[in-house]
């Protein structure tokens, strides 16, 4: 008798799961999009609509950073459960406990969702069609660099212009609008120390208003770079531009989008930064000096122009680099640019000293200058 009923009972109990697996409803549930990195801000979502209570809904979620990704390869990537009891005619959300650690656009999944028994001897697959948005994204924003921008380094970044407003100041400390007397308010950075000792009173630069996007940023993650150093690439375009708009100067980004194309967008406010963000979250990782060679070949050629080259990645390789080299001693000569200013996320002295042989400028994503510290010591 015994037996019988041991036998009998893991039936029953599959059999009462069986209503619950047509009858679930479930939905991944996303109240916004953009977040900081940290907890992330998503639940899951399920509703009983059969009389019999169940013992457990078992959700597997997958998860992708699409930041780097080279084809079908990621470089991060996750699995969590999320598991919980859930009452007759009962709805249940809940948040899993899911931490971003790098930014990027997150890309989730709900791969699969089970009805467990109440014995826990069967877990039952749920049909797709029973769930309603099991995918979405949230896009996880960079910290911004602590570096702090001084006006000597801004104006050697090239914050300059053919043309320059003669109706309105701006922030670009390379071209002088006007000089006036010191007004309650105005930055120390702005006094004209020298002029105000000889005038025995403050005086006051006023900057030059750029008229044309003089200034262009060129953004490659390469194939070999880390999740820090893609994030410490987009945190130092960020500081960047939010330095240039708080200074009313327009400026352009680049970079090869997931479609494969080159895209170029000029920022001239938050909402143009924002939409530019939005894209390199999801940067994809490219072969090495790949998006120079597009920039060069399908670009906005402006012989005006001061071109920043952020990299994440190693610069140079092995084999392979002749195009590269090639290409950085001729931009300047085809056109492309004024000037060159490349910034990759490491870079040691000897690498820097032959990027200057071909024509460049060298700052790290950090703000130093590889070699730097040799002259200064020498």
């Amino acid at each position: 008798m015994l037996l019988i009923f041991l036998i009998i009972l893991p039936l029953v109990s599959l059999l009462a799961a069986l209503p619950m697996r047509k009858n679930l409803r479930y939905a991944l549930e996303i109240d916004d999009d953009i977040m900081p990195k940290g907890v992330c801000g998503i639940r899951l979502s399920a509703r009983n609509n059969s009389p019999f209570p169940c013992a457990g809904v078992r959700f597997t979620l997958e998860r992708h950073n699409a930041l780097g990704r080279v084809g079908e390869r990621y470089t991060e990537s996750a699995e969590d459960i999320v598991q919980f009891p859930l009452g007759p005619m009962r709805t249940h959300a809940m948040s899993p406990s899911v931490k971003m650690a790098h930014c990027g656009r997150v890309d989730l999944l709900v791969r699969r969702v089970q009805v467990l028994d109440t014995l826990g001897l069967f877990a039952l697959n749920v049909s797709p069609k029973n769930g309603a948005n099991p995918a979405g994204s949230v896009y996880v924003l960079p910290e911004l660099q602590s570096r702090s921008i001084q006006t000597d380094e801004a104006a050697d970044l090239g914050l300059d212009s053919a043309s320059y407003s003669t109706e309105k100041a701006g922030g670009d400390p390379s071209e002088i609008f006007q000089l006036r007397d010191y007004r309650e308010g105005d930055p120390r950075h702005s006094v004209h120390w020298k002029l105000s000792s000889r005038m025995n009173r403050l005086i006051i630069r006023e900057f030059g208003l750029p008229l044309n996007p003089s200034l262009h940023f060129l953004l490659e993650l390469r194939e070999d770079s880390s999740p820090d150093a893609a994030e410490s690439m987009l945190g130092t375009m960020l500081a960047f531009s939010e330095y240039l708009m708080a200074r009313d100067v327009t400026h352009s980004v680049s970079w090869i989008s997931e479609e494969g194309g080159l895209r170029t967008m000029p920022v001239t406010g938050p909402e143009a930064l924002a939409s530019v963000l939005h894209d390199l979250l999801a940067l994809p990782g490219q072969a090495r000096w790949s998006t120079l060679e597009r920039f060069a070949a399908e670009g906005v050629a402006r012989a005006d122009t001061h071109l920043i080259y952020l990299v994440a990645g190693s610069v140079w390789g092995t084999a392979g680099d002749e195009n590269g080299a090639r290409l950085l001693a001729t931009l300047t000569e085809l056109g492309v640019c004024r000037r060159l200013t490349l910034m990759p996320d490491a870079c040691d002295d000897a690498t820097a000293a032959a990027l200057r042989e071909l024509g460049c400028e060298v700052q790290r994503l950090d703000g130093s200058v590889p070699g730097a510290e040799t002259e200064a010591n020498a």
